[in-house]
């Protein structure tokens, strides 16, 4: 059984590579909106959650689905927390949550990844985003040896997370997003938006909530670069993974 949250398909795509036959894949901002959150694990079943670190800790999806998770059965449960340097304290804020649950994390990694919050830095070119992705592959076959052998690696200090946390959402408003006459009004920035924060109004989006999760699946997927966040995003390069193919 894995759990996955993805913004631009880093965490869809480690979650289908470690994803056995019969497993079940289950999208935790779904099943957040759903409120979804029983499931029994199956005999020698293991458990994944899988999803990206925003500013070094948990982000709101992936916290609040954590929070209401009733799990029963779980044996070996590990993480991969995606990201573009390191994972911070996320590892430790995680295991911390999910024992309140009942729930004991066995073995957190973190998995580089090519960045996707061109929010608020340049992450990189195209050309240097192929690197990283494919510099990723080799090490989630790591990764996939060491979760079959049940590696125990648990993280600690999961305090600071929680500073990080105040700082996520310090910097989570939507007020600076904009869409531009590019706009075909195409509405997927709306459908994948798992805060449903964007409406479509007269056919071009409009930011209705004050926060969001910051998946920044609207600017990166956008199919048109029509949306825009402040000033300083026009001539950052948009990522989407190129082996994920999930719905739009």
């Amino acid at each position: 059984m894995i759990f996955y949250f993805t913004g631009t398909g880093n965490s869809f795509y480690v979650a289908n590579q470690l994803l056995k036959k019969g497993e079940r894949l289950i999208n935790m901002a779904e099943a957040r909106e759903r409120e979804e959150y029983r499931y029994t694990v199956s005999a020698g079943e293991k458990v994944g959650f899988i999803f990206p670190v925003y500013f070094w800790t948990v982000n709101d999806v992936v916290f609040d689905f954590i929070r209401h998770l009733e799990l029963e059965g779980a044996k070996y449960v590990y993480s991969i927390i995606t990201c573009g340097g390191n994972i911070g304290f996320a590892g430790g804020l995680l295991r911390k949550e999910l024992k309140k649950r009942g729930i004991d994390l066995i073995c957190v990694f973190p998995m580089v990844m090519p960045d996707n919050c061109l929010l608020f830095y340049n992450n990189g070119t195209e050309e240097h985003q192929r690197e990283v992705f494919r510099d990723c592959q080799e090490k989630l076959g790591e990764i996939c040896t060491e979760i079959r052998l049940h590696r125990i690696r648990k993280p600690i200090f999961a305090f600071p997370s929680g500073l990080c946390r105040i700082v996520y959402h310090m910097m989570d408003g939507t007020k600076k997003y904009h869409v531009t006459d590019k706009c075909t009004g195409c509405g997927m920035c709306a459908r994948n938006c798992p805060d449903h924060a964007i409406e479509m109004v007269d056919g071009r989006p409009v930011w209705q909530k004050k926060k969001c999760t910051l998946c920044t699946a609207c600017i990166n997927r956008c199919p048109v670069r029509a949306i825009e966040y402040g000033k300083g995003t026009g001539d950052r390069a948009r990522y989407n993974n190129p082996a994920s193919f999930f719905p739009v």
